[in-house]
């Protein structure tokens, strides 16, 4: 089958669909000269259209003739069909893969301690927690349970409860709690907040959730810290009659948060159980 060569430097491409196979390797004096002939030609725009690739393709023929390579020296085989196809799917790849990469930030309400306090006694996540599906319904604390060692961050990405993308790693408590909530069926996703003051205020005067005092705290309740500072769940109550927490806190070593257990907080003065 008679075939005819254009050479596309440092290697050739072959004008036929039925041929795609690799020739003589080059040097890298190949290479190098390849890559300053490539650059002069290939100028990436925004979006490249049919008649970009086909002005391409006039340009290394050009460059072809002047130059006397022949298939002999080719370095690499390719159909100009492909270079076609490949380039702008190429282009989509990297602009994924540079979105996936890139990581959420922003603003949200109340962290570990929003207004710069920290809360101590965590318990040390390692965002080695469960990848299992939250199912809807039951208690909150349950459902925070399961995702005990994970980061804020992995919990967005992986969707493992509704978390809204966007919000500060360091600023996630309200956006956990919120999350849980509303798969515990507890809130509906219209009362999504990151802000614990909303959070509060929502629980309070919307839902039908009512103050108690420690001493009545069940698993499950929702501890609000400040006001407006911090949110977690009730875990339990410890041999001495702590309560003991589970929220999203700033733990991680860059100050992000995770979810863990918390056995200080709740037992601040400036804190708030409402229960359901």
């Amino acid at each position: 089958m008679a075939t005819s060569a254009t050479s596309y430097l440092p290697g050739t491409y072959i004008r036929t669909t039925e041929i795609f196979q690799p020739t003589a390797s080059s040097s890298q004096a190949d290479f190098q000269k390849w890559e300053g002939e490539w650059k002069q030609i290939y100028q990436p725009a925004a979006t490249s259209s049919q008649s970009d690739f086909d002005k391409w393709e006039k340009e290394m023929q050009q460059i072809d003739s002047s130059s006397g390579t022949n298939a002999s020296s080719a370095g690499i085989s390719l159909n100009s069909g492909l270079i076609s196809s490949l380039l702008p799917i190429l282009s989509a790849l990297i602009s994924w893969i540079s979105e996936a990469m890139s990581s959420a930030g922003g603003s949200g309400g109340g962290t570990a301690g929003g207004n710069g306090m920290q809360p101590v006694n965590y318990s040390a996540p390692n965002d080695r927690g469960s990848h299992a599906p939250i199912g809807p319904g039951g208690n909150p604390a349950d459902i925070a349970e399961k995702l005990e060692g994970r980061s804020a961050d992995s919990i967005v990405r992986n969707q493992d409860v509704k978390m809204d993308h966007g919000v500060s790693n360091h600023k996630d408590c309200a956006n956990f709690a919120s999350a849980v909530l509303e798969e515990a069926g507890l809130i509906p996703a219209s009362q999504h907040t990151n802000s614990v003051a909303t959070l509060r205020s929502e629980l309070l005067h919307k839902d039908g959730w009512h103050e108690v005092s420690k001493s009545h705290a069940k698993r499950g309740d929702v501890c609000i810290v400040g006001g407006d500072q911090h949110v977690e769940f009730v875990d339990h109550v410890d041999k001495n009659g702590n309560i003991v927490l589970i929220g999203s806190n700033n733990v991680l070593r860059d100050g992000s948060q995770a979810v863990c257990k918390d056995s200080s907080t709740c037992n601040r003065r400036s804190v708030e159980i409402l229960s359901e």
